[in-house]
């Protein structure tokens, strides 16, 4: 939930309605002292007048103040000049200089500061600033919750498999932790969880404190594979920091032996680092880095919102680690082989059953705006070309480009058309269609996708990320 003041300024003069509303929000919202968060807009605002409009009637700037439970999020957006600001991103900030002026100063006064390129409509900058206590935004009243013992809340703590009756708690769980930014949707439908567990197609996993459910985790089958995926997990933010999390995480790596997968794998939102060393924690092994799969609205806890498009971090668990041979790459041969490594895989002499396959496919996501297309076999530049305009029509933001790994001999020819299409390197995924193992590559549409802003807890993920970096400016350099 949230209340939002919007602003539209095309005259400077109009310009200090923008200050005053700190007067009203001073008043309203439980933060000790606004004056840093005041100073970052007013040097934020004095730079965009400066420099992105060379004559005054040509203004044009719109300031939202999102309020929140627990921050203030202000974007100033305008449509004038262009500015490059990859220097500010790439340059680290000296937090002890004295800053007296500019972006740099900025970041000294507020918890983050970003900067959005919007396409065909100027450009956004974004200021945060997080509170000293959450409050519910209909009362105006301050949150404040009874402190909970950890060890008495894990003594009478249960975990158990779904039962009819908990698609309700779910749903609210989603909700307290994403409000309704959570992009699969699915979960915000009591009756449709129970549908799909009760179908299969999910298996969920909830916590309990006392009888109320605090916690969910559920595997989520991928429908091309014998895989799940590990997914939708939430704690009652009451509850976090307990290891309620852990608990659950071991019921359901047993819940997908029980069922019979090969294998199970994560998608931890680079939002935070907590999936992510949960994954780690539980011997997961880190192979693929999936840029903008997360739609900028995904909102967590009300507080952590990054105003592009985020990315995954992709981990496996293999019950069976068993694989014929795969094809050798001078491209990316090193970095498959690292994956193939580190996750201890045996190479079996034998081959990948006979079938009929089409060499090349593809599939649209509609509701998150991403296309994805599967290779099978060697294939032509226009093949690919055709496939492209199909998904250019389509809007997508981001492309994933998946090459099975066991049946093409010469890989490195569909590499390389890739390659000249713009797809980069972003990881291998195991059993990913029909128990084979795919290289992905990935490709930006959107000039909204982030890659500055995304967390690495990893050693493994921050090389992973700094590969892919490097591969994509190779790429855009061709």
């Amino acid at each position: 939930m949230r209340d939002v003041i919007s602003l539209k300024i095309t005259n400077t003069a109009d310009s200090k309605l923008i200050y005053h509303t700190f007067t009203y929000l001073k008043e309203r919202l439980p933060v000790s002292n606004l004056s840093p968060l005041e100073e970052a807009l007013m040097q934020l605002i004095e730079n965009v007048l400066e420099h992105a409009y060379e004559r005054n009637y040509e203004i044009d700037i719109t300031v939202n103040y999102y309020i929140y439970s627990c921050q203030l999020k202000i974007d100033v957006e305008d449509r004038g000049a262009p500015f490059d600001f990859s220097r500010y991103l790439s340059e680290p900030i000296d937090h002890s200089a004295d800053h007296n002026k500019g972006f740099y100063r900025i970041y000294d006064l507020v918890d983050r500061f970003y900067f959005t390129s919007l396409p065909n409509a100027g450009k956004r900058f974004t200021l945060i600033q997080m509170f000293d206590k959450c409050f519910d935004i209909k009362t105006n009243q301050v949150i404040s919750e009874e402190l909970l013992d950890k060890t008495e809340v894990m003594q009478h703590l249960s975990v158990r498999a779904f039962a009819n009756g908990d698609g309700d708690s779910i749903a609210k769980l989603i909700y307290k932790n994403y409000d309704y930014t959570y992009y699969k949707h699915l979960f915000y439908e009591p009756q449709e969880v129970l549908k799909a567990n009760e179908k299969g197609d999910v298996h969920s996993v909830v916590a309990l404190y006392r009888n109320e459910i605090v916690g969910h985790f559920a595997l989520v089958r991928n429908p091309y594979s014998n895989i799940a995926e590990i997914a939708v997990a939430t704690v009652d933010p009451r509850y976090k920091g307990m290891g309620i999390m852990n608990k659950m995480f071991d019921f359901l790596i047993f819940e997908a032996q029980r069922l019979g997968y090969d294998a199970i794998y994560g998608e931890a939102i680079m939002l935070h680092p907590y999936s992510q060393k949960a994954n780690i924690t539980h011997g997961m092994t880190e192979c693929a880095i999936v840029l903008g799969q997360v739609p900028s609205e995904t909102e967590i806890e009300h507080r952590i919102q990054n105003p592009q498009r985020s990315g995954v971090l992709v981990a496996y668990l293999l019950f069976n680690k068993q694989r014929c041979q795969h094809a050798h790459s001078k491209i990316y041969g090193k970095q498959i082989q690292k994956v193939y490594d580190d996750i201890s895989i045996e190479i079996c002499d034998m081959k990948p059953p006979h079938c009929v396959r089409d060499a090349i496919t593809h599939r649209i996501n509609d509701q998150l705006g991403l296309g994805y297309i599967r290779i099978e076999a060697v294939i032509e530049e226009r093949e690919l070309m055709d496939i492209l305009a199909d998904l250019q029509k389509e809007h997508c933001d981001m492309l994933y480009a998946d090459i099975n790994l066991h049946r093409i001999q010469n890989i490195d020819k569909v590499i390389s058309i890739l390659n000249t299409h713009g797809f980069f390197y972003s990881g291998v995924l195991f059993a990913y269609y029909e128990g084979e193992d795919y290289l992905r590559l990935q490709r930006k549409n959107s000039k909204s996708v982030d890659e500055e802003q995304l967390v690495y807890y990893s050693k493994n993920a921050q090389e992973m990320n700094a590969f892919i970096r490097e591969d994509e400016e190779r790429i855009n350099a061709l």
